[in-house]
């Protein structure tokens, strides 16, 4: 059975084979980038992995249309066709596979009928790539914070965070999950020696704190597990997807799965964070009214006020940046909000002063009971309106969906890891990001640090960050002399938004070059950045309207290497223009409409 997507770009082959296994491929452009891979899913007291029949088939087509405050861009339109497999073993135990085919990729999932309690014990579920892809990876750590790595699928021996990336033949697929709650866990990836078949795997058991063995999934009937999704197409449509939000229902199928009916409190916006220049800023008042008078007057909407702040002044900080023009956003420990009494004996206090939303820190874990705490901190937020931001965390999910004020996660190795010296970031990390994790969702970097001792990355380079890395909540790290010190910079950050009506791949590769275009009303912000030896980067403007010409400021490295150069030059949309970088280098760029013909 093959199952296509609306343009027929996209092919999924389910089967059962002779041993009443059920498999599926991938196939992008006529190219199978994923080969027949096992699924199935284990319960204490079924198997549903062989010796299956297939009972019914159901297929039907689905179109949404919804909206976002942050994102790759703010409204969101999805098409796919679906198929709804019934399977059953020979004692009659069914199971459920729905399976979605969009323009840019494909998602299955497993749904348990009935009703009661449901032990799930793991999955079949894998991905097998043709040995000659080219992969790039993050192993596995527990808040999914590791250096990128390129290798191949054949030499890719071990464990790995969500997402993975792979080329096979000019094509690309992005594997990872959505829709995970508390009702299941937070999966990643194993592959064998010599072996291409990347298996989801559940999180190691929290039971003691030695334990090796894959945990279990408590739950309820009817069950429907998270999406497994492999994102597929050209390098443009894999960067450009919102597939891993696209797919999130609600848990009553085919309703609308936002849970936050009045959502005109969630802003997106940039932020002043005085934590990681200073680790001890944040028990200083005095330091952190210069940041919320610097956020004021570079226009930045929030300041976020780490570790080591005091209930005794934060009443009154929260006034003083109210004054001018600033919200203020607070840390918390997780386990100062993991039961309903501590989350009804904090938040509604921090809210009363005025705060705005919540950074909250150190989960480290995918398991279900973590998983349920997600779910009880986005509604607890949610019903006191304070944005919501998670670190240590899991990778986003496409929860974005239920709770749109989650606006940003950390799961990501960034700026902080230039603390504490010498630890420094390579450049192809960066370069990788756009093409993996930040096609999954927000990415809560912390970027344009100028002053980072060990960092080998241009200072344009780090500029461009401020669009290359997408976060609803966007944290420029740097204290408030090293931008001041460069002036156009300063000037940069003032007009770059952190929300987005949409976005353009323009060019590159994992690793190499990643040129990426936003827009913000009629405005377009440009970044690239680069690893690797200088060279001259081409950007084509095919992303911009036809018939008018744009006014190009551009943001580069100037000659001394230490600060920012700003000129301008004028564009249309058949114009191209070419920017000579340094080493590991980049840079920014605004493009205004300046008339319409």
């Amino acid at each position: 059975m093959t199952l296509e997507s609306p343009d027929g770009s996209v092919g999924a082959e389910f089967e059962l084979d002779s041993d009443g296994r059920p498999t599926l491929a991938v196939r992008s452009a006529g190219t199978v980038v994923v080969e027949p891979s096992p699924l199935g899913l284990r319960t204490f007291e079924t198997s549903f992995v062989n010796d299956l029949s297939v009972e019914s088939r159901e297929r039907r087509t689905t179109e949404v249309a919804y909206e976002t405050p942050a994102g790759k861009r703010r409204r969101h339109r999805f098409v796919a066709n679906e198929e709804t497999v019934t399977l059953a073993t020979a004692d009659g135990s069914v199971v459920r596979i729905d399976l979605r085919v969009s323009n840019d990729g494909v998602a299955y999932r497993y749904r348990l009928p009935g009703s009661g309690h449901v032990v799930v014990t793991g999955e079949e579920s894998a991905f097998r790539l043709p040995e000659g892809a080219s992969a790039w990876l993050m192993p596995f750590e527990k808040k999914h914070e590791e250096v990128w790595r390129s290798t191949s699928a054949i030499e890719a021996a071990g464990r790995y965070s969500f997402p993975s990336l792979f080329e096979v033949d000019g094509r690309w697929v992005l594997l990872t999950e959505a829709g995970v709650d508390g009702r299941y866990v937070a999966s990643r990836v194993t592959v064998g020696k010599d072996d291409t078949s990347f298996r989801v795997q559940f999180p190691d058991s929290e039971r003691h704190r030695m334990a090796t063995e894959p945990s279990h999934v408590s739950t309820t009937r009817p069950l429907a597990t998270p999406w497994r999704v492999a994102v597929v197409g050209d390098l443009s449509a894999v960067v450009e997807s919102n597939l891993v939000a696209d797919v999130v229902d609600a848990p009553s199928y085919g309703t609308d799965p936002c849970r936050i009916e009045d959502r005109s409190w969630i802003r997106p916006g940039r932020v002043a964070w005085s934590w990681w220049s200073d680790g001890a800023s944040p028990g200083d008042l005095d330091i952190q009214r210069a940041y919320v008078e610097y956020a004021g007057d570079r226009g930045w909407e929030y300041v976020l006020v780490d570790a080591g702040w005091s209930e005794e002044w934060m009443p009154d900080l929260v006034h003083y940046a109210t004054e001018r023009g600033v919200d203020v956003l607070v840390w918390s420990r997780w386990s100062d909000l993991d039961t309903e009494a501590k989350r009804m004996a904090r938040l509604p206090r921090w809210k009363s002063w005025g705060v705005a939303g919540v950074k909250v820190d150190y989960m480290n874990s995918d398991s279900q009971r973590m998983m349920a705490f997600y779910d009880d901190l986005a509604a607890a937020t949610a019903d006191h309106e304070l944005l919501l931001n998670v670190h240590g965390s899991i990778t986003p999910k496409g929860l974005r969906r239920r709770w749109p004020h989650l606006l940003t996660y950390e799961g990501v190795y960034g700026a902080e890891n230039y603390h504490p010296v010498p630890q420094t970031i390579p450049p192809e990390h960066n370069v990788i990001l756009p093409f993996t994790r930040n096609v999954i969702g927000p990415m809560d970097y912390t970027p344009v640090t100028f002053s980072a001792e060990t960092r080998t990355t241009t200072v344009g380079h780090e500029l461009a960050l401020a669009v290359v890395f997408e976060s609803g909540l966007q944290h420029f790290a740097d204290d408030i002399e090293s931008y001041r010190r460069r002036p156009s910079a300063e000037e940069f950050l003032e007009a770059v938004p952190a929300a987005w009506d949409a976005m353009r791949f323009v060019g590159g590769y994992p690793g190499a070059e990643a040129t990426i275009a936003r827009r913000s009303g009629e405005r377009w912000f440009l970044g690239s950045i680069t690893a690797g030896e200088g060279r001259t980067v081409e950007v084509p403007c095919e992303f911009l309207d036809a018939n008018r010409s744009y006014r190009v400021a551009l943001y580069r490295d100037d000659e001394t290497g230490e600060s920012i150069a700003r000129e301008e030059r004028e564009v249309a949309d058949d114009d191209a223009f070419a920017v000579l970088v340094p080493d590991d280098g980049g840079f920014a760029a605004i493009l205004r409409p300046v008339d319409r013909t």
